[in-house]
């Protein structure tokens, strides 16, 4: 695995990334390397719950409420075309990515199925490269059933991932996602991760209201039975081609209309609009602590339980065990200063470093401090 960066600054950043790309470039040909080079996991930027990782294009299991499909992808599977050698090359090169086990969390499952039979093993690849070369906390997301054998190959592997099951529904499994595995087949999938010393979190998400609501509390109580440590809920998103399936499946959309603050007419083509679902995931962490689960809500922070480590937002919401007062926050200004970067600190609160960025690339700025500082970020 990758050393430790001491993580100081930006400039020591720059140096370790640089020594890293060339270590990682020297093991692959030069038509390997300029082909990873250019592709895109080489220049996107993170999402809040860390960098997507795609180790396939597309899905097939045509759940009515994915917006994947209104992002150009396909109701077919295909393998990504790099080697994970090649993968983690291309991470090496972004620029807002920063390696190691501090470093940017990485996400798999977000444009496709990470561990259907045609990605499964591009997946273990992409999992083992990353875990040798980089050492970046990974987290997946999955409906798939895995077996005993599966698992031990990822312990084998990286005994730290953070999975997240997804369900949405008991009842109406069939009709929302009709390619996706049975529900019953991922709760087991949980019960198996947890034997083998994981921690899997019960992925409620979307949130679908109207349904939702009626059906949390069986989620909750199977997630407990077959050994769930927690569940991480998650806000549908809608588009005009969405409603239109949901509402095929039987969905009362005009509820969904109404969370979303939209009319039919105000849909703009393939625009993503969220639902608001803030008091139903109350009631969900609720019901969850009550039966004694974690309560998460952001996908990133069951990637920091995982993998042992500390968040300042988590405790500021008492998910962990507050502090007494707020941590010593020194050396903001000092860790991005330099001819491409500089902020000026603001401050901590509620969990939150504030800065202001008076030159650079915001993005960087709160990808460099999220992580050296265990901290969410809000710059001005």
């Amino acid at each position: 695995m990758v050393k430790k960066m001491k993580n100081n600054g930006f400039h020591e950043l720059e140096g370790f990334k640089k020594h890293l790309r060339e270590k990682i470039k020297s093991l692959m040909t030069v038509e390997e390397a300029e082909k990873a080079s250019r592709d895109p996991h080489s220049k996107r930027p993170p999402r809040p719950c860390g960098l997507t990782v795609h180790t396939g294009i597309g899905c097939p299991f045509k759940c009515a409420y994915c917006y994947i499909y209104d992002m150009g992808f396909k109701a077919e599977i295909t393998e990504y075309p790099l080697t994970g050698i090649q993968l983690v090359y291309a991470l090496s090169l972004n620029k807002y990515f920063i390696p190691g086990p501090n470093g940017t969390f990485i996400a798999l499952g977000s444009v496709t199925e990470p561990f259907h039979p045609i990605t499964k093993e591009k997946t273990i690849e992409y999992i083992e490269a990353i875990n040798k070369h980089l050492g970046n906390p990974v987290q997946f997301s999955t409906k798939m059933f895995l077996t005993d054998r599966d698992v031990e190959r990822l312990k084998t592997i990286d005994p730290y991932l953070s999975p997240l099951i997804s369900v949405s529904t008991m009842t109406r499994d069939r009709l929302l996602e009709p390619g996706a595995p049975p529900v019953d087949k991922r709760f087991e999938t949980i019960e198996i991760l947890r034997n083998h010393g994981f921690k899997p979190f019960l992925f409620l998400r979307p949130i679908i209201p109207g349904i939702t609501e009626r059906e949390y509390k069986n989620m909750i109580d199977a997630a407990v039975q077959h050994g769930a440590v927690g569940v991480v809920a998650g806000t549908l998103r809608i588009t005009r081609r969405i409603l239109e399936k949901l509402e095929e499946c039987g969905v009362d959309t005009t509820v969904l209309l109404k969370r979303a603050g939209r009319s039919p007419r105000e849909f703009e083509n393939n625009v993503q609009y969220d639902v608001r679902t803030g008091d139903i995931k109350i009631e969900i962490a609720k019901y969850a602590l009550r039966k004694g689960l974690l309560f998460l809500p952001y996908a990133c922070m069951a990637n920091i339980f995982s993998h042992g480590y500390k968040c300042w937002r988590m405790k500021a919401m008492g998910i962990e065990p507050p502090a007494e007062e707020p941590p010593e926050i020194i050396g903001v200004e000092e860790c991005v200063s330099g001819e491409e970067v500089k902020v000026k600190y603001l401050g901590f609160e509620n969990g939150f470093i504030k800065a202001k960025v008076v030159k650079g690339d915001k993005k960087i700025v709160e990808e460099l401090l999220k992580y050296r500082f265990k901290s969410c970020v809000r710059l001005y």
